[in-house]
């Protein structure tokens, strides 16, 4: 055996002492002859055991999570709500492996279906695409150690296939989708608050009546400064009506408040909302007894728990009246009291939220009708579970990259005798993974591609955001989220109030004003993931005729009288309801009737 060693030793080619894959003048070697092939001296013998088993198979398991669970610690009962992410056309893992792939041609140089020698030397360290994933570009540094043949090869055949390529990535497949808990902003939500308030409530006795919120649509016009028939909440506290009065904290003040006004600690943040990749974690089973738990009995009786009396029973396994945190563990480990898929796309008008009750206990929980396409509301008593997809964030341009204005206006290419100075240090280290001709030169057009393919990886990362707030009246109103109040959402401001009150009567107070959950789906880099949860999100376009989404100018839904650009006869032929707009319905009914399709 060891002369047979010593006889198979003789016949492996000797690595050169110059680089592996560079030939003379800088020009590189991308077909597969001489060196390019050649296996180490020690992986060439643990190759021979593994290609006994045949080409390798990555583990089927290692794959991109897409499941969520949420627990929402409302003021009614515990919810448990299944989030599934997916992207237009496919899932998450698709969408990556589908990446792959396009990373694996653009290194494979040769184009012969694997990578050789020099060819494993290009592609993207882990560290380079981890730092790609948290928003960076991908640097290999002194800290970032060179992926080779020896590390990639894993059944030693010589060379790379796609599933050895995409199983090295594996360790960095948690950076694909994450979990961030934002602060919640409560900048002007008593100012607001306090706002609409002095201007509705025309009886000041500390609450709406229907007629003082069916008048607020002539209430609050004369503030439409910019005249687009919506008033913002720079509009609304610019003209304040409360003078210079100053609020203090109170009822009106940013924390989480109770049913009475009063802080209330037990409904602070982050314990009053948490989300989890996979499953929700056990420790979660106290939590729920330590919030509910009044008599701190260390259980929960029917009433503590908010369950209806059927639900509880499923529970109660031992029919003592008392759920225990062993008995609390079929609800944590069982079928969800919601279901939400979240979809996101390129663009706003591919985005997707839906909504159904699960298998779990979803009494007490109400999915009324979404706004827009990209977004759904849970009721769980006065509080909300607000959802929505974000889309992905706008394209990045090379000349956004530092680097491009390095390239002279006059020279076509660069060589690295060229890259003297430190402000080329990217470049150096770049130059040869970004020449994808192997020609010594790095032009422009190579440079761009080399670019957009790290934006595009960048652009791969996910990130599901939440937040616990308390929103303002002014939040509560804006039922698309655009921050600013149309005349359809003033117009139904008590209808969709009334509701949300606690105390059941006829009258909205400021206890509506109950801690909610905002949920948000997208990009980690440059996303809606990151913006400030409560800001103001734009509307879904509206979906129909074209000159019927082209004249709502303020993308409120409807098209007014100001904004339809016929004559007045036409706008009364297709305001079919006379309410002064045009509906989307409207102009839908409109086009069957009047352009019928050929």
């Amino acid at each position: 055996m060891r002369h047979s060693l010593l006889l198979l030793l003789a016949f492996v080619p000797l690595a050169p002492a110059a680089h592996p894959g560079k030939l003379e003048r800088g020009v590189r070697q991308y077909t597969p002859k001489g060196d390019a092939f050649a296996p180490g001296t020690l992986p060439f013998f643990r190759s021979e055991l593994q290609r006994q088993a045949g080409p390798f198979k990555r583990d089927p398991s290692a794959t991109v999570q897409d499941t969520y669970e949420v627990l929402f610690l409302a003021r009614a009962r515990p919810v448990r709500i299944r989030v599934v992410t997916k992207v237009a056309g496919g899932s998450l893992n698709e969408r990556f492996e589908k990446h792959l792939w396009e990373l694996f041609a653009a290194f494979d140089r040769d184009g012969d279906g694997s990578l050789n020698r020099y060819e494993a030397e290009l592609i993207y360290a882990r560290s380079e695409l981890a730092q790609m994933l948290r928003g960076g570009f991908g640097f290999r540094g002194q800290s970032g150690k060179a992926p080779s043949l020896d590390t990639l090869d894993v059944d030693g055949d010589g060379r790379v296939s796609f599933e050895e390529f995409a199983a090295y990535y594996t360790p960095e497949l948690p950076l694909m989708t994450q979990v961030r808990g934002s602060v919640a902003d409560a900048r002007n939500t008593s100012e607001i608050t306090a706002e609409l308030f002095a201007r509705l409530d025309t009886n000041n006795d500390g609450k709406l009546s229907e007629a003082e919120l069916k008048a607020a649509e002539k209430i609050l016009a004369v503030l439409d400064e910019d005249e687009d028939e919506t008033v913002s909440a720079a509009e609304l506290l610019k003209n304040s009506a409360r003078g210079n009065q100053v609020l203090g904290g109170g009822e009106f003040g940013g924390g989480m408040m109770s049913m009475s006004g009063r802080a209330d600690p037990k409904n602070l943040p982050p314990n009053g909302l948490q989300a989890h990749l996979g499953s929700l974690p056990p420790e979660v089973i106290e939590q729920v007894i330590r919030w509910y738990d009044a008599s701190q009995d260390g259980k929960l009786n029917r009433l503590e728990s908010g369950l209806s009396t059927a639900d509880f029973a499923r529970l109660d396994a031992d029919k003592d009246s008392n759920l225990t945190a062993a008995e609390l563990e079929a609800w944590r480990t069982g079928e969800p009291d919601v279901i939400v898929t979240l979809t996101f796309a390129e663009k706003l008008t591919g985005c997707k939220a839906e909504a159904a009750a699960g298998k779990g206990f979803p009494a007490g929980i109400d999915i009324p009708k979404p706004s827009t396409p990209d977004r759904v509301v849970l009721r769980v008593g006065a509080q909300t579970v607000d959802l929505a997809a974000s889309p992905l964030p706008a394209s990045a341009t090379v000349a956004d990259h530092p680097y491009a204005a390095l390239f002279p206006a006059n020279k076509q290419f660069l060589e690295e005798k060229d890259l003297v100075g430190p402000q080329y240090q990217f470049l150096r280290v770049a130059f040869d993974p970004a020449d994808f001709d192997g020609d010594g030169k790095l032009s422009r057009a190579e440079f761009d591609r080399y670019f957009t393919l790290q934006t595009k990886t960048a652009r791969l990362s996910m990130t599901l955001t939440h937040v616990t707030r308390v929103p303002n009246l002014f939040q509560l109103l804006d039922a698309n989220g655009d921050g600013k109040l149309g005349v359809k959402e003033l117009r139904t401001a008590y209808e969709r109030l009334i509701p949300l009150e606690p105390s059941g009567g006829n009258e909205v107070t400021r206890a509506v004003l109950q801690p909610s959950a905002v949920i948000r789906f997208g990009s980690t880099v440059g996303g809606n993931a990151e913006v400030p949860l409560g800001t103001p999100r734009q509307p879904v376009p509206i979906q129909g005729p074209a000159w019927f989404y082209k004249m709502d100018r303020n993308g409120d839904g409807d098209v007014s009288r100001l904004e339809f650009l016929g004559p007045k006869e036409d706008f009364d032929k297709l305001d079919t309801n006379r309410d002064g707009l045009i509906s989307l319905d409207e102009a839908t009914e409109y086009e069957k009737t009047a352009r019928p399709k050929k």
